[in-house]
């Protein structure tokens, strides 16, 4: 999983604004805007290929440059008007991102496509959530330099890549436009932004949300182990709401039924890897056994000494059929551990089909 650091411009207002004198101003501060640019450049095309499910889907979207230059050239700091919390201005900065209206048609155009798929594939709302979730999360992550701005969702699409908080903003969007209770998890510990959808039960530390890692294909429900660096996400999350969506994910019960039987593979793999170890060792001394007693045998009945050959048949004998145990037990061992290695192989690499992997895990005998 990958992570950089999230860094949010902020500028306190020494002289006080009326309200209403500045287009999408808070009350209580002025969150980054688009003002649209003049230009003569066409609209451009941009196009997004991911696997979900059984097929590789392609999304194709018409991008007004206006709107996309106005994201880049915009300034992207928060001009605070009153001395506000940090559990306060983080709302109103990130949610300028989603919220400004210039996006609408961007929003339209994508989620029409979206939708399109739903409609050819019959998805019911669980499938749709991770149809979305995946196009989100198969957008090349990017790692950012240090010290930069959110992109507009509008910049993350038509620029093919973004980082953790611009991949989380694209997708909360989407989901709550989508009628989805959504969230934004930022984690300030480690510097960190997910997504949060309602779920059944308690949630990702209670929160009631699902999580949703956005840098790569993960399954919903499903919290990474670990950040790039070994870095354990131990802070819990401001949860920021998205949209007053109310539809949630039905599913996580199978996500974690996935992901236990990953905790199962990897627990089997690491006893089979030191059983396996103890057998080859076994395996070369008894192969040394053997090699030094043929050695000697060799070399009685060069010297025609066959009395002498003859008593050390038996032992060889009882050698060979020792090292042929070690040996059909150490080609179980390796057996076993490929076989783990492949289920957890094709959860790992199937995160695009959760209903296709798990139906395949209760095939396997696993769930």
């Amino acid at each position: 999983m990958q992570q950089r650091a999230i860094v949010v411009g902020i500028v306190l207002l020494c002289v006080a604004v009326s309200a209403g004198c500045i287009g999408g101003l808070h009350r209580s501060a002025i969150p980054p805007s688009i003002v649209p640019v003049e230009t003569e450049d066409a609209w451009q095309q941009c196009t997004c290929s991911f696997p979900f499910e059984q097929t590789v889907h392609e999304i194709t979207v018409s991008i007004d440059p206006a709107v996309y230059y106005g994201a880049k050239e915009a300034d992207k700091l928060l001009y605070l008007r009153n001395d506000l919390t940090r559990e306060e201005w983080l709302p109103i900065y990130y949610l300028a991102f989603i919220d400004d209206a210039h996006q609408d048609a961007f929003y339209h155009a994508l989620i029409a496509e979206l939708r399109a798929i739903r409609a050819e594939a019959s998805l019911d709302g669980d499938r749709y959530l991770e149809l979305c979730t995946v196009f989100v999360q198969s957008i090349p992550y990017e790692d950012d330099a240090p010290h930069v701005a959110p992109k507009f969702p509008i910049e993350t699409f038509a620029d093919g890549g973004g980082d953790c908080d611009d991949k989380s903003l694209l997708l909360a969007a989407l989901l709550a436009r989508e009628g989805y209770n959504a969230s934004l998890l930022f984690f300030e510990g480690e510097q960190h932004m997910a997504v949060g959808v309602q779920c059944d039960g308690p949630g990702f530390r209670d929160a009631g949300y699902a999580y949703i890692e956005t840098t790569n294909v993960t399954y919903i429900g499903v919290p990474p182990q670990h950040l790039v660096g070994g870095i354990e996400l131990g802070s819990d999350p401001l949860v920021i709401p998205v949209g007053d969506g109310t539809l949630g994910y039905g599913r996580c019960a199978e996500t974690a039924a996935l992901e236990s039987a990953l905790d199962i593979c990897r627990e089997r793999l690491a006893v089979l890897e030191e059983e396996a170890g103890a057998s080859y060792q076994k395996l070369q001394a008894l192969e040394e056994e053997l090699d030094a007693l043929r050695t000697e045998m060799d070399a009685l009945s060069r010297a025609g000494r066959v009395s002498e050959y003859n008593r050390l048949v038996p032992e060889y004998n009882r050698h060979v059929s020792a090292y042929n145990r070690v040996r059909d037990a150490y080609n179980g061992i390796i057996g076993e551990s490929r076989r783990y290695a492949g289920i957890h192989n094709y959860i790992v690499s199937h995160a695009h089909d959760r209903a296709g992997t798990y139906a395949w895990l209760i095939e396997q005998g696993q769930l």
